[in-house]
């Protein structure tokens, strides 16, 4: 099975159905084109909640609160003006914070960001608490940071202790 397969047999509640993302919309107003994978990723949990905790947004969400272009606008913003250690590291990898693109956050303010690379498959995850220095960089895509979080595999910086729940478990909300 695939990380995103593994994600979604996790036990889930909320609403079936498909997740409609407004990729063209997305890609036009952020600068960017999505990997393939990032865009099954949403696809699959645009709207979703893991462990009651940290959402994953949607690309064309009515509600601005989840909505992929909106809540990266403004990330993008505070990262350029109050973050000079995250400006630091995207430096070093060649990105400026104006080409990040927030795909979640928490429920005390953390924000997870795609890092670009010119390769596709070289996209990073960068978490990065909501008031404070600390933040994670994971190489690899979302589908398999999210995995190895929620399985104890990786330990965030970040996130509090009580992240991930012993048996984690999402909430579908594709119409968010």
């Amino acid at each position: 099975m695939t990380d995103l397969e593994l994600l979604a047999a996790l036990p889930a509640t909320g609403e079936v159905g498909t997740v409609i993302n407004d990729w063209e919309s997305a890609e036009a107003a952020l600068g960017v084109t999505f990997p393939a994978s990032f865009m099954r990723f949403l696809d699959v949990f645009g709207g979703a909640k893991f462990d009651d905790f940290l959402r994953v947004y949607r690309a064309g969400a009515n509600n601005e609160n989840v909505d992929l272009v909106t809540r990266t606008l403004i990330a993008r913003e505070t990262m350029a003006t109050t973050r000079p250690h995250i400006q630091e590291l995207l430096s070093r990898r060649g990105v400026a914070p104006a080409q990040l693109v927030r795909w979640g956050g928490t429920d005390n303010a953390d924000m997870c960001f795609l890092v670009p690379n010119a390769d596709a498959r070289k996209w990073a995850v960068l978490t990065v608490i909501g008031r404070g220095d600390e933040f994670d960089l994971f190489e690899g895509p979302v589908e398999t940071y999210l995995l190895r979080v929620l399985q104890g595999d990786v330990v965030s910086e970040v996130f509090p202790d009580d992240f991930p729940d012993e048996s984690s478990t999402y909430e579908r909300n594709p119409r968010i």
